[in-house]
C-alpha cells in the first residue's frame, strides 16, 4: 500500500517492517500533517484504554492485522481493509486479536497528542 500526498510519498510496506519489530506495545509515527488534519500510523500489538477526544474526529484504515473495535458500547470486528468513523466525543478504544495492527489514522482538526481523555468502564 503507497500513501501519496504533496509532501510526502510513504512506502508503508517499508515501514512497517522497519517498525514493527520494535514496537512493545503501542506507538504512532506522524507521517502527514497540515492545518486541518494529522495522519499517523498506529501499530497495536495489545489493546488502547478507552477514551475520547473531545475536539477531534478520528477515521482509521486497518492497514495490517485484525482486531476488535469497541464504540459507545458496540464492539465490531475489523480486519485489513476496514474503514472507521469516531466523531469526536465518542467513547473508544482498539483492541488487537493477531500478532500486530497497524492502523492509518486520520485526525480532524490537526492533533498534537493531548485531546485524548481516559474513561473507566
Amino acid at each position: 500500500m503507497k500513501v501519496f500526498s504533496p509532501s510526502l510519498i510513504q512506502i508503508l510496506d517499508e515501514v512497517i517492517r522497519e517498525k514493527e519489530r520494535s514496537v512493545k506495545e503501542i506507538e504512532a509515527i506522524k507521517l502527514n500533517e497540515t492545518e486541518n488534519i494529522t495522519q499517523l500510523l498506529v501499530f497495536i500489538k495489545t489493546s488502547e484504554s478507552p477514551h475520547y477526544h473531545a475536539e477531534h474526529d478520528l477515521t482509521f484504515v486497518v492497514v495490517k492485522g485484525k482486531g476488535e473495535l469497541f464504540l459507545d458500547g458496540k464492539v465490531e470486528e475489523l480486519k485489513e481493509g476496514d474503514v472507521a468513523f469516531i466523531p469526536k466525543k465518542s467513547v473508544h478504544f482498539y483492541k488487537n486479536t493477531g500478532e500486530i495492527s497497524v492502523l492509518l489514522a486520520v485526525f480532524s482538526p490537526k492533533y498534537d497528542g493531548k485531546d485524548s481523555i481516559k474513561v473507566e468502564l
